[in-house]
């Protein structure tokens, strides 16, 4: 493992515990009642972060076995997965987002130095080294954490709201949106925040 990859696997534990903390403290009716996120409700959202963990689980899958596992089989996987796991009760949800954490957290404490290099291919399409497969986890469940706790970010360590707000502001540069970025950290946007913020 590299130093970043290291790094990036404690903040996925730290995150990981904190969200599961929120999410164990969620009354039932809770589940039912909208998310931040359009259209999703708080069971949406919760099911969202358990599947995705086992997304997340087969690419530490394909990267420890060389045979290519995407994270979802095809189009539309994702949102079904959502949708069916948003109906089930909360107490077996909530068992899921613990299972599904510890399995991926297994999975990925078992590669091999020569494993972490390996390369998979997310679902936007990226190559990435299996190095990256925690950061992926971590913006999950450090994003999703404020989102169903209204969880204020400065509860976050410095260093992982440091490395998310590099990461969009560099995938916001690489869309063509530099002045619309500016605009908005400069207090000096025309009209309402972009939905990309």
């Amino acid at each position: 493992m590299t130093a970043s990859s290291t790094a990036y696997l404690t903040w996925m534990r730290a995150g990981t515990e904190r969200l599961l903390e929120i999410v164990d403290g969620l009354e039932e009716p809770r589940f039912a009642e909208p998310s931040p996120l359009p259209g999703w409700t708080i069971g949406h959202l919760v099911a969202h972060v358990h599947f995705n963990a086992r997304a997340l689980g087969r690419l530490a899958s394909w990267a420890a076995t060389g045979v290519e596992t995407p994270m979802y089989d095809g189009a539309g996987q994702r949102e079904r997965e959502i949708a069916t796991g948003a109906t089930l009760p909360p107490a077996v949800l909530k068992e899921l987002v613990r299972e599904s954490a510890a399995e991926l957290d297994g999975l990925l404490s078992a590669l091999t130095d020569e494993q972490w290099t390996s390369h998979v291919v997310t679902a936007q399409g990226r190559t990435v080294s299996a190095e990256e497969i925690p950061w992926l986890r971590v913006r999950e469940v450090v994003v999703h954490g404020v989102d169903l706790d209204g969880d204020s970010w400065e509860r976050w360590p410095e260093e992982v709201l440091r490395a998310l707000v590099f990461e969009i502001v560099e995938q916001r540069l690489a869309r063509g949106q530099a002045a619309a970025l500016a605009g908005v950290l400069t207090g000096r946007s025309p009209g309402p925040l972009p939905s990309w913020l």
